[in-house]
């Protein structure tokens, strides 16, 4: 399960209002009030912004990692970056597109508009993607100056499908 509970935590230690962040977003208070909360899903590019502007990795916010390591990271966000990235990973570990939508409980259709980027992966259905093949959520989102996707601090086993 997600938690988001460092999104808050970092607002509040730079002495922000939930209305400030809304207005750095771009967004509704309500609106970021509900993802705070987790209520509603924050979308990748919103929570992309808010790590560049709390100079943290997606990683740390989303408690994948305890590092804020931010020497290796990018600014910005690219969902075509995040598609190749997607369809890279899952060829790399021999993943069908079927196997993939299995897991993330989507059409092997799906699966494949994620990795063409013509429709957004939800963050809960990145978030079971980068769980599956233990990467950070930073590398796949090409945030991150390394080349390779790097690994986060939570095992899984793989599972092959035929």
């Amino acid at each position: 399960m997600m938690n988001l509970s460092r999104l808050k935590n970092m607002r509040e230690d730079k002495d922000l209002h939930q209305n400030d962040m809304a207005k750095i977003l771009g967004v509704k208070r309500s609106n970021y009030s509900l993802w705070e909360l987790e209520i509603n899903e924050i979308p990748i590019d919103k929570l992309a912004l808010c790590a560049d502007y709390f100079h943290s990795s997606m990683d740390y916010l989303l408690n994948l990692s305890d590092s804020k390591d931010t020497e290796k990271l990018i600014l910005g966000f690219d969902y075509k970056i995040l598609g190749r990235n997607l369809k890279r990973i899952r060829i790399k570990n021999e993943y069908s597109q079927e196997y993939v939508a299995f897991i993330l409980d989507v059409s092997p259709t799906t699966i494949g508009k994620y990795e063409k980027s013509s429709i957004k992966i939800p963050l809960t259905n990145l978030y079971k993607y980068v769980k599956l093949f233990n990467i950070s959520i930073n590398a796949i989102c090409g945030k991150t100056k390394n080349s390779e996707f790097e690994k986060v601090k939570v095992k899984q086993q793989k599972k092959r499908v035929n």
